[in-house]
């Protein structure tokens, strides 16, 4: 016991003479102690070894190294190679973290006794490896270079329930995909997501992610996300259901985002509780591009308002309306979709839907254009089913449609498509608007602004209709024999 003690004051001595640190490796983890937290070191029945708050087996050390490296404080970093992973963890967290490793496959859980933020850091390249974190506070969670595949579950799966601040690394490239070898009958091995967050997320950094859901969804989380403004980009190359899946909100101020789902793109759900912005989708800045494909899908859906302020978004849906027997409905596709109200108040927004019985826009609540530049195209057909129809609506509401401000190009499909659609009243109230489709609009005469209507006009992709100081070019992918027009501004 006398030389071991020796031997644990020589290497203090050592540590702190040359500034350097200890670095206990167990396993593939390494604890990284810098000297001026070694304080003293204590053996006990030459078993265990104790360093500040945390004991270590001795039965479980592979080996401990001094070097002159530097160390900062609450950082963990796991660092990918094939089918192996090996994570860092600076050493005033050594009593707070159990760290586990299993080839590529890594697990963190914090102790409720960690009062401060951690920043986990994770890089390189597995085909074989996961990352599962646990915890009771907030966390950043930065991706710097980091191309991970789970042939089993989920890339990254996040239960903290807190705050995580990702961070795309300047200058990276990420990708992240999941897997699912063997499904039970009762679906209790499947997951949700490629990346998974129990918790809320607030996203910057200017590197790029891709994201690949090869089970379910590519990206959920169970609270609000937020996409910062500066953020870089985030593709969806492809998901089996939802690209993202969202509680709560999701708010873009920034970014570039690429969508591509055989489900919903983006979904917005509402929390049981009540939440800030519960149900929303805010969109404020930033480019965002989605593209559906499956059957009753919806590029953009939210529980609640759709509320966009700014930026350039683009939704496509191709997927067909179905029928839903135990809604007694037909359950139509939208490029956007929400269950309160719309408003658009700037930037500029492209929603396209050519599928069969498909919608622009279909909102519960009222929709309201006060601004910014929007183009809505249907063109699919009538579907049918008995005595049920869901007809290709350009900009569909359960109450009021208000063109207050800014430029609206609506087309409809030519076959019993509405430019805009509603049991209640179209208000031409200062927008400059062009509204083509199947069948008439008459606005309400109450507006404050007038209107004209015409009728029998062919209108072509490509072509350039001009009424009344009205001017627009057709999408290409839209034409109609004998279309109807309804055209109204600011000085009608």
């Amino acid at each position: 016991m006398k030389k071991i003690t020796t031997l644990a004051a020589f290497i203090l001595s050592m540590l702190t003479a040359m500034g350097q640190t200890m670095n206990i490796h167990i396993g593939q983890v390494t604890y990284c102690i810098p000297a001026e937290q070694a304080g003293e070191m204590v053996f006990q029945n030459g078993q265990t070894l104790t360093i500040g708050l945390k004991t270590y087996a001795l039965s479980e050390i592979s080996s401990i190294g001094i070097d002159n490296s530097s160390v900062t404080d609450n950082t963990v970093a796991v660092a990918y190679s094939g089918n192996t992973a090996e994570v860092m963890i600076s050493g005033n967290l050594a009593p707070y973290l159990t760290a586990k490793v299993n080839g590529g496959h890594v697990s963190v859980v914090a102790s409720s006794n960690l009062a401060q933020e951690v920043t986990y850091t994770l890089s390189g390249t597995s085909d074989n490896g996961s990352f599962y974190m646990d915890g009771d506070h907030a966390i950043t969670l930065v991706l710097n270079g980091l191309n991970l595949i789970n042939p089993d579950s989920a890339a990254i799966n996040i239960q903290d329930g807190k705050k995580i601040n990702v961070q795309l690394a300047d200058g990276t490239a990420n990708t992240l995909a999941d897997g699912l070898t063997n499904v039970a009958n009762d679906d209790s091995d499947g997951h949700k997501a490629a990346f998974y967050v129990e918790g809320h997320t607030s996203w910057s950094g200017s590197g790029h992610l891709t994201l690949k859901g090869n089970v379910k969804h590519a990206y959920s989380s169970d609270e609000y996300t937020l996409l910062n403004a500066g953020l870089g980009s985030i593709t969806v190359s492809s998901a089996i259901s939802d690209g993202f899946h969202i509680s709560q909100y999701f708010n873009m101020k920034g970014g570039t985002v690429c969508i591509v789902a055989a489900g919903d793109g983006i979904d917005v759900g509402k929390k049981k509780t009540d939440k800030e912005n519960n149900g929303m989708m805010i969109l404020e800045g930033g480019t965002l591009n989605v593209t559906t494909s499956g059957q009753s899908t919806k590029a953009l859906k939210c529980e609640s308002d759709l509320v966009v302020i700014g930026g350039d978004i683009i939704a496509t849906t191709s997927g067909d309306a179905v029928y839903e027997e135990s809604e007694a409905d037909l359950s139509s596709c939208a490029a956007a979709k929400c269950d309160g109200e719309m408003t658009m108040s700037g930037g500029t927004m492209t929603l396209t839907s050519t599928g069969a019985g498909g919608k622009g826009i279909n909102a519960i609540g009222a929709i309201t254009i006060n601004g910014g530049t929007l183009t809505v195209v249907t063109t699919g057909s009538v579907l049918e089913y008995g005595t049920l129809d869901s007809k290709p609506q350009a900009i569909k509401s359960d109450a009021n449609i208000i063109l207050a401000g800014g430029t609206i190009l609506s087309c409809a499909s030519a076959d019993k498509g509405s430019a805009f659609k509603t049991d209640f009243q179209v208000l031409t109230n200062g927008a400059t608007v062009m509204g083509i489709g199947g069948k008439a609009i008459t606005p309400a005469t109450s507006s404050t602004h007038g209107y004209k209507k015409y009728t029998g006009i062919a209108v072509t992709g490509g072509q350039t209709l001009s009424y009344d100081g009205v001017t627009f070019t057709i999408p290409s992918n839209y034409s109609n024999s004998s279309a109807k027009v309804l055209v109204s501004s600011a000085s009608m």
